[in-house]
């Protein structure tokens, strides 16, 4: 058998910068905001945006019909609702984000690690460190973790073990039988499980509360198929915090991080306006259509930092754990919904996070399959391309 070798899928997608060149509980968070969401839906079309709150403007008629954009509001089919604080109509209202920080405070300056992260205006601000948004928490109870964001509860590595991927469905069942932290019910988490525990500011993937067991090789299984092959499932490699796959077989060694309870991360959920997508699953909002221009990784932050849309002026470079939430794992070339994002290219997209382990390269993401890998910001003097999409979130 092979040990912990990294299955690398870089030769499966179509890469361009270094690969080229070498819950249940998150929904619950924010349903109470879903009438309102419904609301701007059924009112797309209507005569204007919503009246403005005190000391605010009136809503500008707009083809979202949806509300002033100076704050969130309800309304019924046909009209904007009433706006808090008022503005322009037809923006994203505002949704609590339930998708967890990447938990890095590092920058770069895309050579090499700078000690105070970038100013507002400064060159590379709008980076992962820049910004700290729902950032978990970690709570131990006879060996089993909770995430204050999710909700979700994790078994802790006890051992220094690795397993197939048949073994590591039967570890997972064993702790059902042991009934750890008190649950009957333990498993293998999904692929965008396992990405929402990413500790992107940690010397290896996760946080060090989850195992001690984290080697540069190590690869940590998913229960998620690669979309179209079901003999390959996605993966984490612990060194470099990346996504990618690996063969269900007796040739593959993996490592097992099991989720308890009936808790879950669901798919994306998504709602579509105009310009912006809502992911109700996280409490996100998407640029629906990205560019068409590839950027430098400095200007892809400048773009995201510079942009409005909707009405609203927050719009920033998502972090490497935020653009893989948007990945379909039930398509590929693009791994992506189009009639949420239509247009997408399957080609890489930049995020804002530094690779953790390397001041010169950043993750970026491929949307052939889903996959993401550490690109060099610059290489042998030359600047690298790829896409930008922006997010915007509250709260």
């Amino acid at each position: 058998m092979v040990g912990e070798n990294f299955a690398s899928a870089r030769a499966a997608m179509t890469m361009v910068g270094v690969a080229a060149t070498a819950s249940l509980g998150c929904e619950q968070l924010i349903d109470a905001r879903w009438d309102e969401y419904t609301a701007i839906v059924e009112g797309a079309g209507g005569s204007g945006g919503g009246v403005g709150g005190v000391g605010g403007t009136a809503g500008s008629t707009s083809s979202a019909g949806a509300h002033g954009g100076g704050g969130w509001g309800i309304g019924g089919s046909g009209t904007g609702g009433a706006g808090v604080g008022g503005g322009t109509g037809g923006g994203p209202l505002v949704a609590p984000a339930t998708w967890p920080d990447s938990l890095t405070k590092r920058c770069s300056d895309g050579t090499t690690e700078i000690d105070v992260c970038p100013e507002p205006s400064e060159p590379f601000f709008g980076q992962d460190g820049n910004y700290e948004i729902n950032v978990p928490s970690y709570t131990v109870r006879d060996d089993a973790v909770t995430d204050s964001v999710t909700g979700l509860v994790w078994g802790k590595q006890l051992q220094n073990v690795t397993f197939t991927m048949a073994a590591a469905q039967d570890h997972c069942a064993s702790l059902a039988v042991e009934q750890r932290g008190g649950f009957a019910e333990w498993r293998l988490p999904t692929r965008r499980e396992l990405i929402s525990i990413l500790d992107l500011g940690n010397a290896k993937a996760f946080p060090d509360i989850f195992t001690a067991y984290q080697y540069a090789n190590s690869v940590f299984w998913s229960a998620t198929e690669v979309f179209g092959d079901s003999s390959l499932y996605w993966g984490v490699r612990a060194g470099g915090a990346e996504l990618g796959f690996h063969p269900n077989d007796d040739t593959f060694l993996g490592r097992v991080l099991c989720v308890g309870g009936q808790r879950a991360i669901m798919p994306p959920d998504l709602l579509v306006a105009a310009g912006w997508v809502l992911d109700r699953s996280t409490g996100l909002v998407w640029q629906r259509r990205a560019s068409t221009e590839e950027f430098t990784w400095s200007a892809a932050l400048t773009h995201c930092e510079e942009l409005t849309l909707a009405g609203q002026s927050d719009w920033r470079l998502p972090s490497a754990k935020e653009l893989l939430s948007i990945v379909d794992d039930e398509r590929s070339g693009p791994a992506i919904d189009l009639e949420a994002f239509p247009g997408t290219t399957s080609d890489p997209f930049w995020s804002s996070t530094p690779a953790i382990n390397s001041s010169e390269q950043v993750i970026i993401v491929g949307f052939s399959s889903g996959i993401s890998v550490n690109n060099y910001v610059k290489y042998n003097g030359r600047d690298y391309l790829n896409y930008a999409r922006c997010v915007r979130s509250d709260g």
